[in-house]
């Protein structure tokens, strides 16, 4: 059967190549080149109904290869939700409500595009969907054609108030739109397909390129015949190795990454310079997203003063000097190099942290707008949680191959009365969200495993275990 023409209002026109989950999901070539699976209401009207409508004259046997596919990704999917965990690339379908909090994120990325930067800060109660907030802005992002620099803090590897380990674990973790390497190789290997670009990043850059780590690197790159020095140039410049004798073949005197000491303008200008040189190669821009925020409360006094730096230093580098409540002054400088907080003073650059709710948390409310801030609560209605329930037992059926829609007798009241008493233990603060999927799960399981478990005593023991 040839491949259907569909329409999407953003990336325009494409070839259906495959749907999933029962028509839910569809895998579009488009046009452009680009190759995403998105949810199928996405579509414009007219091609969910030319793919919906479609005739079939004989039915589809009940098991065939792309089932197979299928049901294997939706075991794997059961297997992480039943720790409460919604993976990675299930973000957007298994998302419980949000539509508010979605709608100001895509606004942040409109205005990151659009007006030169942004910030968020997601504030949340553990369990209540911080880190899958983060994994959202992230295909948001890469959808609106945004590079994704992602890390999540901890004490020991990745602290808050280490400027350089922060800047490694995002550099080294960039996701881009159009491939799916990662790291800071792809951006430069495009960047020396194109000299222009270089000149001019170079021309904006407020510092003397032999001062400036980004600009040094690439016009080394651009002459440099050693592969292991190139690739030596491209560790060392993500913050993975101090320099080596191979790279000092094409970069003789590479500029100092700070390791201590007040670093935080130097490596949000360097983010800063990321984003800048995405944009002139054709990107949106640049979402740097850290979860886990809230080691900061466990940091000493000198401690939180680093992180507090590194943090206002990023805002005041996506707001621009002059567009918020932070004094850029009051941000330390290196006593060996005075650098810039940000590389120009429009980066496209937005940056989105994640913390959980607590009286030893970072101040933001002195850094930010209230609009800037995104709370995660308990505040879910029952149709948040009927929708969320209703596509749980669409994965379920996948997964273990029993028709969809599910018998009726048999899951008609369990489809209605379920997300009802999840809704209501939640509000009551008796579950959080990522109990509210274990025990979904559990309940679809037991549905499924015993068909001589009567829905009405299922419902009775579900009742009397969430106290509602």
């Amino acid at each position: 059967m040839a491949a259907k023409t569909v329409y999407h209002p953003q990336f325009g026109a494409g070839r259906l190549l495959k749907t999933y989950m029962s028509g839910f999901e569809w895998e579009v070539q488009f046009d452009t080149g680009r190759r995403f699976r998105l949810p199928a209401k996405q579509f414009s009207a007219e091609s969910v109904a030319d793919v919906q409508g479609e005739a079939r004259p004989t039915p589809l046997p009940p098991r065939t290869v792309q089932l197979e596919t299928d049901q294997f990704r939706a075991r794997q999917t059961l297997e992480a939700l039943r720790v409460g965990i919604v993976p990675v690339q299930d973000a957007e379908t298994l998302t419980i409500g949000l539509e508010a909090e979605r709608v100001t994120l895509g606004r942040a990325f409109d205005r990151s595009k659009e007006r030169g930067g942004d910030v968020l800060a997601v504030i949340g109660d553990y369990g209540f969907g911080k880190s899958h907030f983060i994994e959202l802005a992230a295909r948001h992002g890469l959808r609106e054609n945004f590079i994704i620099a992602e890390a999540s803090l901890d004490l020991v590897e990745v602290p808050p108030s280490k400027a350089r380990k922060i800047y490694e674990a995002l550099v080294t973790s960039l996701r881009y739109p159009d491939t799916d390497q990662r790291g800071l190789l792809p951006l430069m290997k495009t960047a020396l397909e194109h000299p222009a670009v270089i000149n001019q990043f170079i021309a904006y850059s407020p510092r003397e390129p032999k001062d400036c780590p980004l600009a040094a690197a690439l016009l080394a790159l651009q002459d440099c015949a050693s592969q292991t020095a190139f690739e030596e140039i491209i560790q060392w410049l993500s913050g993975q190795t101090k320099p080596l004798t191979e790279m000092k073949t094409c970069l003789k005197k590479p500029p100092k990454l700070y390791v201590t000491g007040e670093t935080a303008r130097q490596y949000s200008y360097l983010l800063s310079g990321i984003s800048v040189l995405a944009t002139m190669l054709g990107y949106s821009g640049l979402a740097v997203l850290i979860d886990e925020s809230e080691h900061y409360s466990l940091l000493r006094t000198a401690q939180r003063e680093k992180a507090d730096s590194f943090f206002t230093a990023m805002i005041v580098s996506a707001l621009g000097i002059n567009n918020g409540r932070i004094d850029a002054r009051n941000i330390p400088d290196h006593r060996r190099a005075e650098y810039p907080i940000g590389y120009a003073s429009e980066s496209h650059l937005l940056f989105v942290f994640a913390l959980t709710e607590s009286a030893d948390r970072m101040p933001v409310g002195s850094w930010i707008a209230p609009s800037q801030i995104v709370r995660l609560d308990d505040r879910f209605i029952d149709k948040d949680i009927r929708e969320f329930f209703k596509t749980l037992i669409r994965y379920h059926a996948i997964a273990y191959g029993y028709p969809y829609p599910p018998p009726r007798e048999r899951y008609e009241e369990i489809a209605l009365t379920v997300p009802t008493q999840l809704a209501r233990a939640l509000g009551q603060h008796r579950i959080n969200l990522r109990e509210l999927i274990r025990t979904a799960v559990s309940v679809c399981d037991m549905t499924y495993l015993y068909p001589d478990y009567h829905p009405d005593e299922l419902l009775s023991e579900l009742k009397r275990g969430l106290k509602v």
